[in-house]
C-alpha cells in the first residue's frame, strides 16, 4: 500500500511526447507534400497530359478500325519514347490540382492542431491526495464519490474508467497509463479506498492435467460420438 500522506503527481510519458511530435511532422509533411504538387507536380503533369492526350484520344476515337489500330500502335511507340502512360485516362487536372491544395490545407492545419495541443496537455497531470485524485482537465473526484471502476482495458491499453456521483449526476474520469507517467500508482490508491463496483477482463483460465477444458469456449458444443 502506498503512503497515503504522499502527493502523487504523474506527468506526461514521453511516449506520448514521441507519438504526438511524430503524428504532427507526419501530417506538416503531408500538407507541404501535398502543396508541392499543387504548385509543381501536378501542373508539370498537366503539361506533358496536354502533349499525348489529344494524341492518344484522336487514335482511340477513330471509327475506322485499322485506322485506329495503326493510331494506337503509332501513340504505343511514342509513349515508350517520351515517357507517356500506355492507356492514358481522361482527367480534370484543373480540379486534380485544386485537390491538391485542399489536402495540402488540411493535413497541415491538422498537423499544426495537434502540435497546438500538445503542447497546451504535456503540460498537465494526474494527481492523487488522500482523499481524491484530480483529473489532466483539474476536476477533483473524491474516493468516495466512485462507485465503478472498469479495467477492462488496463492490461492492454493502460486504461481504467473511474465512475463516480457529482450530485445527482454520474460522471466518467479516465485513468490513462500510457499518457501519464506511473498512473498506476494513482489507480491503485484509488483502489484502496474504493468499495464500489470493480469490472475486470475475466482471463482465460489455461488448462492443465486436472481441468484440461478448462480454455473451452462456453457455448462450444461437442460433437456426438460416431
Amino acid at each position: 500500500m502506498s503512503d497515503a500522506s504522499e502527493v502523487i503527481i504523474c506527468r506526461t510519458t514521453p511516449w506520448y511526447s514521441k507519438r504526438r511530435l511524430l503524428m504532427s511532422a507526419m501530417l506538416i509533411g503531408f500538407g507541404a507534400y501535398f502543396f508541392y504538387d499543387h504548385k509543381v507536380g501536378y501542373p508539370a503533369l498537366a503539361l506533358k497530359y496536354q502533349e499525348y492526350w489529344p494524341v492518344y484520344e484522336a487514335a482511340e476515337s477513330n471509327k475506322d478500325l485499322e485506322a485506329q489500330a495503326n493510331g494506337l500502335k503509332a501513340y504505343a511507340e511514342q509513349a515508350a519514347a517520351k515517357g507517356w502512360p500506355e492507356k492514358p485516362a481522361k482527367k480534370n487536372w484543373d480540379y486534380k490540382i485544386k485537390e491538391q491544395f485542399y489536402w495540402g490545407l488540411g493535413t497541415t492545419l491538422a498537423g499544426v492542431g495537434m502540435l497546438g495541443a500538445f503542447l497546451v496537455n504535456r503540460k498537465k497531470t494526474l494527481t492523487a491526495d488522500a482523499d481524491s485524485f484530480t483529473t489532466p482537465g483539474g476536476v477533483r473526484v473524491p474516493f468516495a464519490a466512485a462507485v465503478k471502476v472498469d479495467k477492462r482495458k488496463w492490461d492492454n491499453k493502460g486504461l481504467a474508467y473511474v465512475f463516480w456521483k457529482d450530485g445527482d449526476k454520474e460522471r466518467k474520469a479516465v485513468i490513462d497509463d500510457l499518457v501519464f507517467d506511473r498512473a498506476v500508482r494513482v489507480l491503485d490508491r484509488l483502489l484502496e479506498n474504493f468499495r464500489g463496483e470493480l469490472i475486470e477482463l475475466e482471463k482465460e483460465e489455461k488448462p492443465t492435467e486436472e481441468n484440461p477444458e478448462a480454455a473451452a469456449a462456453p457455448n462450444s458444443e461437442t460433437p456426438p460420438a460416431a
